[in-house]
């Protein structure tokens, strides 16, 4: 199967994977002939991309970073919370005023998140996520426009766990870490549903009131006597800058690798939040927002990350970072930019199938489609053994 964007799909294709909302309702199966109708439906709920089946590529079906059941139960779960919460906030209009008076008095947020059901559900994705060799970053998440927010929270905390994994944290640090990033955007629940939903830019008093929800979250959150408070500083402190320009608090990084230290500095960033702020940066550029800006393909993204690294990113988490991130990630679109071998496939296309097991910059590739972007019958190169390729990252069209 091949991941399309919405403007590739058409009428004829059929679905690999079935699309399921967060709440668990199946909203299109596998197996379906794609019609004008479903094509619709995808429109509806404003499918990000889809899995198609493409005869000859079953080699490229990406194994799932943790299986759909949990995948789904994670998203569930934080979306019963974020909508009890939301219930509880009873704000219709948010505005300074209305954020001021839940600041002042936050109980009655007092323990009604169903913290024990979210940690045994962190720890299943434990489970599998380290249980796994080689362990690494390899997503492919595919998104509805209502079920952002709980992919997005549970792709961070993802890749958070394999982050500190990487810098070898405790399973008890990494819980707590993983905790806060699944709820560290619960601030956003006094938020109007057509503001989070708002094509295009935010304006200026939309932007000063979402950068209120790290502190409305760890309002929240401190209402919980089963969520610690280092965990409740991840929502406090994602947007946090190493440089001392992020917020709410102005915070500053050292750039050093984030270990614990008997005494913390004062008005630095913890260090949970400073792997939270990779691993959101990164999701958010390969899944932003929809209606906002596009996509960034792996690699552009990396470099991105790089580029912040010590002014917005801690410079050692970075470095780590980029340790656990595949150069082509399973499922990638690629093109072949150079071929030297037999000089005649410059301008072919498909995606990467596997991760090169001795030298992940050289991927098994399923080729899919000519340089006219025609499609052939699907044939494997592994560049490990083929030399004289050159790749680079394709867009979806």
């Amino acid at each position: 199967m091949i991941k399309l964007n919405l403007e590739e799909i058409r009428p004829g294709m059929r679905l690999a994977r079935s699309i399921v909302s967060e709440s668990g309702e199946l909203l299109l199966s596998a197996g379906n002939v794609i019609n004008e109708r479903v094509i619709g439906k995808m429109k509806e709920i404003e499918l990000s991309a889809a899995w198609i089946a493409e005869e000859g590529t079953e080699i490229a079906i990406p194994e799932e970073t943790i299986n759909e059941q949990l995948s789904l139960q994670s998203q569930f779960v934080v979306k019963e919370n974020s909508d009890i919460l939301r219930q509880v906030a009873q704000i219709k209009t948010a505005t300074q005023a209305n954020i001021k008076a839940i600041l002042a008095d936050a109980s009655r947020f007092k323990n009604i998140i169903a913290v024990e059901e979210i940690k045994k559900v962190i720890k299943h994705i434990m489970e599998e996520l380290l249980g796994k060799e080689p362990v690494a970053v390899n997503l492919n998440s595919i998104r509805t426009k209502s079920g952002y927010n709980y992919q997005h929270a549970l792709d961070v905390a993802i890749t958070a766990i394999l982050l500190a994994n990487k810098l070898k944290y405790s399973q008890r640090e990494i819980e707590e870490l993983a905790l806060g990033c699944l709820l560290m955007d619960l601030g956003m629940v006094v938020f109007p549903v057509s503001l989070l939903n708002k094509q295009g830019q935010w304006t200026e008093q939309e932007m000063n009131l979402y950068r209120e929800h790290p502190a409305l979250g760890y309002a929240i959150l401190r209402q919980n006597d089963r969520i610690g408070i280092t965990t409740a500083h991840v929502a406090y402190q994602h947007h946090e800058r190493q440089d001392g320009k992020g917020y709410p608090r102005g915070l500053r990084g050292d750039n050093q690798i984030p270990i614990k230290t008997l005494s913390p500095k004062k008005d630095m960033i913890h260090r949970y939040a400073e792997i939270a702020a990779v691993a959101d940066a990164y999701i958010s550029l390969l899944n932003p927002r929809p209606g906002t800006v596009s996509p960034q393909t792996p690699d552009e993204a990396m470099r991105l990350i790089i580029k912040s690294a010590g002014t917005h990113l801690n410079r050692a988490v970075v470095d780590a970072f980029i340790t656990i991130v595949p150069a082509f990630p399973v499922g990638s679109r690629v093109v072949i930019v150079e071929d030297k071998k037999y000089r005649k496939y410059t301008g072919y296309s498909g995606v990467v199938a596997r991760t090169g097991l001795l030298n992940p910059e050289k991927p098994v590739l399923l080729i899919i489609f000519d340089r006219e972007k025609k499609k052939i019958k699907p044939w494997t190169l592994d560049m490990a053994e083929e030399e004289g390729f050159k790749i680079q990252f394709a867009r979806l069209q």
